[in-house]
């Protein structure tokens, strides 16, 4: 597992107006990156990111506005790199049939309120993203829903293409069930 905080990525600079190409690529960026994961394309969705990648999800608590912003600081329902991550991407290739996996349950990622800054880095930017995650297995005549803020960094690499190197997810819900544990947000 990787060692992080759960600090915000820096938006030093201006914010990035949609009307700019940046805005319209980091769009596409995680257009791209929603439905790679809806399809179960995990492989190619392992591409898209950099190779030092930080993944983390931590853990909600419910506390008073004056006792803090309300994650755990210690406690990560996820916290990987590039290869934690290509090992759970491993997983679903090589199990799919796991009782989470089979039969495939339907997800959808709805990934809105796009809003893109500047950072003190050439070439990233911090994206804030709000997520509505939808899951339906079965025959169940209802979703699990899950919500959550993303604060993302997004490299564009010497190549011209975009990779994900920095993902931070906050959930809105303090108890997670255990369809999420193995969902990709």
């Amino acid at each position: 597992m990787s060692t992080t905080t759960m600090e915000i990525p820096a938006k030093t600079g201006a914010r990035v107006k949609a009307s700019t190409p940046i805005y319209g690529d980091i769009l596409d960026f995680l257009i791209d990156d929603a439905a790679m994961l809806d399809d179960d394309r995990h492989a190619e969705w392992l591409n898209s990111l950099a190779d030092d990648v930080v993944y983390t999800m931590p853990v909600r608590k419910t506390l008073r506005r004056r006792d803090g912003k309300g994650f755990d600081e210690q406690g990560y329902h996820l916290n990987d790199n590039r290869q934690t991550l290509a090992m759970r991407v491993q997983r679903t290739l090589e199990v799919p049939s796991a009782p989470d996996r089979d039969p495939a349950p339907r997800i959808k990622r709805l990934v809105t309120n796009l809003v893109v800054h500047e950072t003190g880095v050439p070439d990233e930017y911090a994206a804030t993203t709000y997520l509505l995650l939808m899951r339906n297995r079965f025959e169940a005549p209802s979703y699990d829903m899950l919500t959550a803020k993303r604060e993302d960094i997004i490299r564009r690499e010497a190549n011209g293409t975009l990779k994900l190197a920095r993902r931070l997810i906050l959930v809105d819900q303090s108890a997670l069930g255990t369809v999420y544990i193995n969902v990709f947000m």
